[in-house]
């Protein structure tokens, strides 16, 4: 009896066994097991593709990691690109405009005279950035460019646009422009910070460049004016109380007008015949005009005169 147990169990080691002994013979043999295979997850396997669950979620790791290198959750990184216009006179006591940057976010000024012609900056050593001036901000008495706390660079020589970008979240300095056959360099005041800052920035010189165009007769006594309303108008941005007035006989996207008490504020791509302007600001090809109001213009497309009506739009 005791024979036949102790036989039982030797019978039983040796079954159990056996399957270890093969398993250890298969890695020897380098011959894979085929209950190995069935728990290797298919995304290292090879042979199949990953689940789209996988796909997915490898993505959101990776996309949650470029968005934290890029700090895309940093609202100190936030801002709001805008476009204005501003005047600029060679005048004693003039003010000193301010240009708000926003690190990563290059901006460009753009110089036109009083006839709304471009201004050329004077002079650019290769479109270097600075102007040739060395690590401290020092340059030659050529330099049309001296800029600190930023980077500024004129994109082709004889061109009136500078592009500018600051070297730093909140950087303090300034910037000197010095325009062709101008009196003097212009002075801008550097603010960054967030918020809105100047993507694109209109400087107008209170006074004729060396491309000045030549005005035609009617506007010839005519004084350009740095009115805050006409430049706000020439923005696009129309006097607060102004009542926006019906046009007929042109484009509306070429002429828009309001009426303010008696005065008739215009802004148009056209040259403005009669009635006579009492003042006007230019930039590019587009005019802001303040006239007497009057229910019919006369306007220049420079081939012929076309008649305007105008009348306030009443229910």
């Amino acid at each position: 009896m005791h024979t036949n147990r102790l036989s039982l169990v030797l019978s039983l080691g040796m079954m159990l066994s056996v399957p270890s002994v093969a398993c250890a013979q298969s890695h020897q043999n380098g011959i894979p097991d085929d209950r190995e295979k069935d728990h290797v997850d298919p995304i290292y396997a090879g042979t199949l593709p990953p689940p789209p669950s996988v796909r997915q979620d490898l993505y959101d790791r990776y996309d949650t990691g470029q968005k934290t290198l890029d700090a895309e959750d940093d609202p100190h990184l936030l801002a709001s690109p805008t476009s204005r216009s501003l005047s600029v006179s060679f005048e004693p006591g003039a003010q000193i405009p301010i240009v708000r940057l926003a690190q990563g976010y290059p901006a460009a000024i753009t110089f036109l005279d009083a006839t709304g012609q471009p201004w050329p900056i004077a002079w650019d050593l290769a479109t270097n950035k600075a102007a040739s001036c060395d690590a401290d901000g020092k340059g030659s008495d050529k330099a049309p460019i001296r800029a600190v706390g930023i980077n500024a660079c004129v994109p082709q020589a004889g061109s009136n646009i500078l592009q500018i970008t600051p070297i730093s979240r909140y950087p303090r300095g300034g910037l000197l422009v010095t325009l062709k056959d101008a009196p003097k360099p212009i002075s801008f005041m550097i603010v960054a910070g967030t918020g809105a800052y100047d993507a694109d920035l209109t400087v107008r010189i209170t006074r004729k460049g060396p491309n000045a165009k030549e005005q035609a007769s009617a506007l010839g006594a005519v004084p350009d004016t740095s009115d805050p309303v006409l430049n706000n108008l020439l923005d696009g941005v129309p006097p607060m109380e102004a009542v926006p007035l019906l046009v007929s006989g042109v484009s509306a996207d070429r002429l828009r007008a309001w009426k303010l008490k008696n005065t008739m504020y215009i802004r148009t791509t056209f040259e403005l015949s009669s009635p006579a302007a009492i003042a006007h600001v230019s930039a590019f090809d587009v005019t802001a005009y303040a006239a007497p109001f009057s229910t019919r213009l006369l306007v220049s497309t420079g081939e012929r005169l076309v008649p305007v009506s105008v009348q306030e739009d009443t229910p």
